[in-house]
This record gives C-alpha cells, sequence and structure tokens, in this order.
C-alpha cells in the first residue's frame, strides 16, 4: 500500500441493477440484429439490423450513466454524519 493511500470507498461502485440490463440489453440487441441482418441481407431497402444496432446503442449508453449516475455529481459523493438533509 502506499503512504497516504485511502480506504477505497466500496459505496462508489456503479449500481449493479442497471448494469445487469445493460448487459442484457446489448445481448439481445445483437441476437436481433444478426437475425435481421441474415433476412434482410439481400434486400437493400430494408434497414431493420441497422435501426436495431442503433436503439441497442443509444440504450445501452443510458443505462450506463444511470449506472454511474453518482459519479457525474461530487456533491453524492460524501455523507457528511452531522448533516440532515430534508
Amino acid at each position: 500500500m502506499l503512504a497516504g493511500a485511502h480506504v477505497p470507498m466500496y459505496k462508489m461502485r456503479p449500481k449493479k441493477g442497471p448494469l445487469w440490463l445493460a448487459l442484457l440489453v446489448v445481448i439481445v440487441g445483437t441476437l436481433l440484429s444478426a437475425n435481421f441482418y441474415a433476412k434482410d441481407a439481400y434486400v437493400s431497402e430494408n434497414s431493420r439490423w441497422v435501426l436495431t444496432v442503433a436503439i441497442t446503442c443509444i440504450l445501452t449508453v443510458f443505462l450506463i450513466i444511470a449506472a454511474t449516475s453518482h459519479f457525474w455529481f461530487r456533491h453524492l459523493w460524501h455523507h457528511r454524519p452531522g448533516y440532515k438533509r430534508g
């Protein structure tokens, strides 16, 4: 351990629920995109797989932001024992 190093704050972990949901969205989105790509491989006008990839990426980014939301706001990092909220 380095001199002056602090004990890690375990409450600063990302939320597990949105991360698991993001993983599920990536898996389902990948499988759906592969299915649509295989069906629409010979039809140039039909691009359901591109739309599925775009929606999967957007949902995954939003879920990762939701899982790490308390990292974005420094005032949520510390709990002050003497400070009464609300």
